[in-house]
This record gives structure tokens, C-alpha cells and sequence, in this order.
């Protein structure tokens, strides 16, 4: 064959080796691939160069082992996509990397019909928002993930019957007392239009300064009711970011804490003892005995002044047993706050402190 003729069977050849997948069809038109897709592929078509902007490459699509560029993306008048593809060059960069193959179309495939299903029901979904609104606010946020509708919009269009219902009230109890007539809107009736309201400007607010779902009290009763006798059927989701993470500290970290929560408390023991708590767990009362007989003193001040008015009045042996206790408590730690400067000092309180203390001694 004349290798300066044209060969009539170069184009179908060529199209034979590049294989379209799924219900895709191609053709070689010279020395472009023209790819005919009824779903869009997402690649993006080269820019050319300008005066304001230098040239960007198409998406580089590997498609047989071999890497095209996306000259041209089009939308087709009967649908679909038509794509115009031509080898790539050399001396191009890659700024977006696509695979052509049977796995990639598959996913594509998958989204597209993820897709009509969502818009088939989010229809329904939105106009079901007056009354899906009302959830908890991760079960709206599910919904409008599977349905592609908005959160918000349906938690804004759940307050739309409680502005009715206080509507429809008001205008009955008007339409009564023009005619003179005992309003035949009963009082239940105001209580439930009222809270509505309250309800429905409060989570007004936060859908205007936030723009997030929020539920109502009855949805959230009615759902939670719905989960506990149908749990796999309704069950309460958990949002990603809504729990805490932790790490377990480490037993020394623990022990310490204890023993720093329990201070306090090591300040009513006896001075041995106390210096015995120093020298193991490096304590120093000062830090921590102040604190402790200041609350003693008030406690007991108060103890004294309401058992002076039982002695007073009729009180009996328990009234002065009482007086007794907070008299001694009292001048106890007026005693232990002057001492403090000097020494540690215990209290009478030590032999019940030593039982929740025993285990550091």
C-alpha cells in the first residue's frame, strides 16, 4: 500500500483498539477520539491560552494504557456528554489525573443513580418538611444527606403550623368577640399555639444565626418513643464530631490525682501523721489546710447561732448536745488557723477522716 494514501481502515481500526466502557460510545475523528457519555464524567476541558491567563491542560485520562487530554467537554442536545480527546503531550504537566476503566464508570454509574433517587424523593422530603423539621437534628441531617435536600430548609418549614395554628386561634377568638360569643377556642388549645410559638422563634434564632437543623420537644418525644419500641427501624444516629475522645492516663497520673483530691482532707489528721503524708507524697499542709477549717469555722458559727435559738426556745438534750459539738468545732479552728503558721495541727475529726484515708497512711 502506498504509505502517502490515506488508509481507509485507520480510524476504525483505531477505534477498535480503544474500547468504551459501559454504554459509552467512540469514534476517531484524525488524530482526536470523540467519546459519546450519557452521564457526565466530571473531567474538565483545556483552557486555552489568553492575554490574562496561561493554557491549562485538560483532565489527563489513562484510558488503554494510554493518556489523552480533554480538549473539549459538551453538553448534547439530546443529552449527555460528548467529549473530545487527543493524545497528550510530553510537555505538559498533570493537574488532574482520571482512569477511564470498568471500575471508574461503575462508580460514575452509581452516583448518577444515587443521584435520580435522591432527586426522585427529595421532592418528597421537602414538601414532607413541615412535620420531618420536628425530628432531633441528626436524624433531619441523615435525611438530607440520602435525599439531597437541606436541613435547615426543612427545620424552617416545620414552624410553618405553629404560626397557623396561633392564626386560625386568633382569628376565632376575634371572629367570637365581634359577635359577642365565648370564644369556642379552648384554653389547652392557647397553651399548645403559645408554646409553639415560644418553641418555633427560638429555633428560628438559631437557624438564622447558624443555619442548622434543630428539633422540636414533641418530635423529639414522638422519635424517641418510635426508638426505644423499634430500635433497628429508628434508630439514633451518632454524628461524627458530636463525642469526645480520651486517653487513659497513665496509674501514676491517677494515683496523684487521688491523692491531691484527698489533701485536704490529710489536714485534719494529727501533725504525725501529717509529717508522715509529707515526707511519702511530698504534701504540704499549708497549701491546703486553710480551706478546710475556714469552711469548719462558718459551718460551725452557723451551728451555734441556730442551736442559741433551740436552748432558747424549747429545745431539749439534743439541742444542747448539738450547741456543745459546734462550740468545740469552732474553737478548734480558731485555734488551728492561729497555729498554722508554725506546725500543722489536727482536729477531732481525725479518727472519722482516717477511714476514707486509710490506704495513703
Amino acid at each position: 500500500m502506498d504509505p502517502q494514501r490515506p488508509d481507509p481502515g485507520r480510524e476504525e481500526r483505531a477505534a477498535v483498539s480503544l474500547r468504551p466502557r459501559g454504554s459509552d460510545r467512540a469514534r476517531v475523528a484524525g488524530d482526536k477520539v470523540v467519546l459519546f457519555s450519557r452521564i457526565a464524567k466530571g473531567w474538565t476541558a483545556r483552557v486555552p491560552r489568553s492575554h490574562t491567563h496561561a493554557e491549562h491542560p485538560g483532565t489527563a485520562v489513562l484510558w488503554d494504557e494510554q493518556y489523552y487530554e480533554v480538549l473539549n467537554a459538551d453538553v448534547m442536545q439530546g443529552g449527555g456528554i460528548r467529549y473530545v480527546l487527543a493524545a497528550w503531550r510530553d510537555d505538559m504537566t498533570f493537574r488532574d489525573f482520571q482512569t477511564y476503566d470498568d471500575a471508574s464508570e461503575a462508580r460514575i454509574a452509581a452516583d448518577w443513580e444515587a443521584a435520580m433517587r435522591q432527586r426522585k424523593h427529595g421532592k418528597l422530603a421537602w414538601f414532607s418538611g413541615m412535620l420531618l423539621g420536628h425530628l432531633p437534628a441528626p436524624i433531619q441531617n441523615r435525611i438530607a444527606n440520602e435525599y439531597g435536600v437541606s436541613a435547615p430548609r426543612m427545620t424552617l418549614l416545620s414552624m410553618i403550623p405553629s404560626l397557623v395554628l396561633l392564626g386560625v386561634c386568633v382569628w376565632l377568638y376575634a371572629g367570637a368577640r365581634l359577635k359577642m360569643e365565648a370564644s369556642p377556642v379552648p384554653v389547652w388549645v392557647w397553651v399548645i399555639a403559645m408554646y409553639s410559638l415560644a418553641e418555633s422563634a427560638m429555633r428560628y434564632l438559631v437557624y438564622m444565626g447558624q443555619s442548622r437543623a434543630m428539633g422540636s420537644l414533641p418530635g423529639t418525644i414522638v422519635y424517641a418513643i418510635l426508638s426505644i419500641i423499634a430500635p433497628q427501624r429508628f434508630p439514633w444516629p451518632r454524628e461524627r464530631g458530636s463525642e469526645t475522645f480520651t486517653l487513659a492516663p497513665d496509674e501514676d497520673v491517677v494515683r496523684l490525682d487521688r491523692i491531691t483530691m484527698r489533701m485536704p482532707l490529710f489536714t485534719l489528721l494529727s501533725p504525725a501523721e501529717q509529717h508522715r503524708l509529707a515526707q511519702r507524697y511530698d504534701f504540704d499542709y499549708r497549701e491546703h489546710a486553710y480551706t478546710p477549717a475556714y469552711i469548719l469555722l462558718c459551718g460551725a458559727l452557723f451551728g451555734v447561732i441556730v442551736e442559741v435559738q433551740r436552748v432558747r426556745g424549747a429545745g431539749g438534750i439534743s439541742a444542747w448536745i448539738s450547741l456543745i459539738v459546734a462550740g468545740v468545732l469552732v474553737v478548734e479552728q480558731l485555734v488551728r488557723l492561729a497555729t498554722f503558721a508554725r506546725r500543722p495541727a489536727g482536729s477531732v475529726l481525725a479518727p472519722v477522716v482516717r477511714l476514707f484515708v486509710r490506704g495513703y497512711l
